[in-house]
């Protein structure tokens, strides 16, 4: 359990609970679908989110809430995201709505993952719900499992590597045609046998 409760660098995605959309490191909303997400990767601690703010204090163990270091801090998550349209991202949150949606989809994935060992799964984003807090309203992202896949080598790439692309499928081996057989040499013929 990720006990995830509210009281970078690099490519990032955030949700946008009051358009339930998606947001990229440029600030242009995207479309987001299907992604694999790292479980690996999964961070959790104590979120500082301001205007040219973010400070971020890691769990020395997953799930365990440390010391939160001052009120303006909220519990949240770090993820590594993996899609074809965004490449390698991180998604960091403290939010209540997107908190219970990052935790229901991590506990659905965490579940299965010892039957599959070697395998990333794949995430399905299906809209959001809106959820009314105190005076406030957010909205809570809805997962679905898909399925599980072999880990793409982006994974394991260094993000701060810009010319990083996902590698090409090795390609099949080429055939090589068959060496012609060498024609026979000519029989060797007596200058008699050749005017008879």
């Amino acid at each position: 359990m990720l006990n995830l409760q509210s009281n970078s660098g690099g490519s990032y995605i955030r949700f946008m609970a009051q358009t339930k959309s998606w947001e990229n490191s440029s600030k242009e909303v995207i479309n987001i679908e299907s992604m694999v997400m790292d479980l690996e990767s999964v961070r959790t601690g104590w979120l500082l989110l301001a205007v040219g703010q973010r400070d971020w204090v890691e769990d020395a163990q997953v799930g365990v809430k440390g010391k939160q270091p001052s009120p303006d801090y909220k519990y949240g998550f770090s993820v590594k995201l993996f899609s074809k349209p965004t490449g390698v991202v991180e998604w960091c949150a403290n939010g209540v709505g997107v908190t219970k949606g990052f935790q229901a989809i991590y506990n659905a994935c965490d579940k299965l993952a010892d039957q599959n060992p070697g395998k990333v799964p794949v995430i399905k984003y299906e809209g959001a719900t809106s959820l009314k807090i105190g005076a406030g309203n957010t909205a809570i992202p809805n997962f679905t499992l898909k399925n599980w896949i072999n880990r793409p080598a982006a994974l394991d790439a260094d993000p701060a590597d810009a010319d990083f692309e996902e590698p090409a499928p090795p390609a099949p081996p080429v055939r090589q045609a068959a060496k012609p057989k060498p024609a026979p040499a000519p029989v060797q013929q007596d200058d008699e046998e050749m005017f008879n």
